[in-house]
């Protein structure tokens, strides 16, 4: 298990980020998965203390400091952020809720859930049981929905869905490919209150089979569209650039040579070969190489740039893909 990763499990299989103890069925409820995920455990509020003195006998004199509050975890009290008092937070009992509210709807199973940075982020993730056909790849695409609830007072308890291609686990999204903002298909900020927006949840499915049939949308345009063996070489090129005139060194050079091979390896590959000489192809050799082969520090920042938030570079490919592939 990766360090950053605490606990987690997946059901039946590894899933497509290759982590987790397997379990043979799908927990029955979330107070069932919690434990298995390595979510006994919830953060809770503490005062926030600052020395304010010196006692006669020599030790420090604490004092609460008003208006703040230690976020910490209940079974080890490790701190996990320091927040306003106004934070309020989304316990796992609660975020329980949302998960349920989510996977009570037609075709949505748990795949997977755990526990990230020590405490600092949790997640749990579902499959949409809708599989994407496409004319042309012989791969299907599967929705996936991610629920993530942080501790660390940088993000809200919110769900994303995102689209991976089977064959080789490509994690795409409509927006994302379109470089917009990267949003939410609902978020629940750590305010007061957040329980009333609870039918938001319900209705978040609905919201991620739009974004998901938005992407679909955009990969039949992209299999509609030939691409030369020039073309493919222009791509590769474009899409990893030689480093400019004055920063160049022999190792760096070097280092985009091997990008690009690894790229055009992708291109050649039982995973890609069936669609390389089209502009999907070419953006899903890209996004291979971006989730699989360019390297993670950890698996946190892997699941992070293929799930949680936006990869400019993705809509990049998109644009080189349909620049150099433009009649």
């Amino acid at each position: 298990m990766p360090a950053d990763v605490e606990t987690m499990f997946s059901v039946r299989e590894l899933p497509w980020h290759g982590h987790g103890l397997v379990l043979a069925n799908y927990p029955g409820s979330w107070a069932a998965a919690r434990p298995l995920a390595g979510l006994a455990w919830d953060p809770v509020a503490e005062p926030v203390f600052e020395v304010s003195g010196i006692t006669a006998d020599g030790r420090p004199h604490h004092r609460p400091i008003d208006g703040w509050v230690r976020i910490s975890r209940s079974d080890t009290a490790e701190t996990l952020s320091i927040n306003r008092d106004s934070y309020a937070i989304i316990d796992h009992a609660e975020m329980g809720e949302i998960v349920e509210a989510v996977l009570g709807q037609p075709n949505v199973h748990w795949e997977t859930a755990g526990v990230l940075g020590r405490g600092r982020a949790v997640w749990c993730l579902a499959k949409l049981d809708e599989p994407i056909e496409l004319p042309g790849d012989p791969s299907l695409t599967l929705p996936y929905l991610a629920i993530t609830n942080r501790h660390d007072g940088t993000g809200a308890c919110a769900l994303r869905a995102t689209a991976v291609r089977i064959v080789c686990a490509n994690t795409f999204r409509a927006a994302e490919l379109e470089g917009k903002r990267h949003r939410a298909t609902f978020s629940f900020i750590h305010k007061r209150g957040w329980r009333d927006r609870i039918d938001e949840a319900r209705a978040a499915v609905t919201g991620a089979r739009r974004e998901l049939r938005q992407y679909e949308v955009l990969a039949r345009q992209l299999l509609a569209t030939s691409a030369t063996e020039e073309q493919r070489r222009r791509f590769v090129d474009a899409f990893i650039p030689l480093p400019p005139e004055d920063e160049r060194t022999d190792r760096r050079v070097h280092n985009t040579e091997e990008a690009r091979r690894a790229v055009r390896a992708i291109l050649e590959s039982p995973t890609t070969a069936a669609v390389a000489d089209i502009a999907y192809g070419l953006v899903q050799a890209a996004g291979e190489y971006l989730d699989h082969v360019r390297r993670a520090h950890s698996f946190e920042t892997r699941l992070t740039r293929t799930v949680l938030q936006p990869e400019p570079l993705k809509a990049r490919a998109l644009a080189l893909a349909r620049e150099v592939t433009a009649p």
